[in-house]
């Protein structure tokens, strides 16, 4: 497979979504799709989050918030047991989201994907 120029078979692109959304790319919950409609979006094992990841033992209740603000996404680690990690490396402040970026957050690797405009 070349991926040094870039090119990726159609099976391997991801297929566009029609808004902004987090998709479970690894996991015990591998390949859901949580829309982000909101300002607001928790990510957690409660079954209240919006992003609720029930089945992963070591996501915390309330381990992560992914907001909204001006079109732009930022992700913000809640005091969790695990931590947070944005494209492999762990956050300690508020981080700027973009189109792609995989988020780990215990056992589950995500990704942002934004809506195709």
């Amino acid at each position: 497979m070349d991926t040094q120029s870039g090119f990726l078979p159609a099976l391997f692109q991801p297929q566009p979504v029609e808004e902004d959304s987090i998709e479970v790319l690894n996991g015990p919950e591998d390949g859901r799709l949580f829309s982000l409609r909101g300002s607001s979006a928790v990510v957690g094992r409660l079954e209240s989050s919006d992003v609720a990841l029930l089945l992963d033992r070591s996501v915390s209740g309330s381990h992560a918030r992914v907001t909204r603000e001006d079109g732009r996404f930022f992700i913000e680690d809640l005091g969790s047991t695990h931590g947070t990690a944005v494209n492999g490396s762990a956050i300690s402040a508020r981080t700027e989201l973009k189109d792609g970026d995989e988020i780990q957050i215990g056992c589950t690797l995500l990704r942002l994907r934004r809506k195709d405009r």
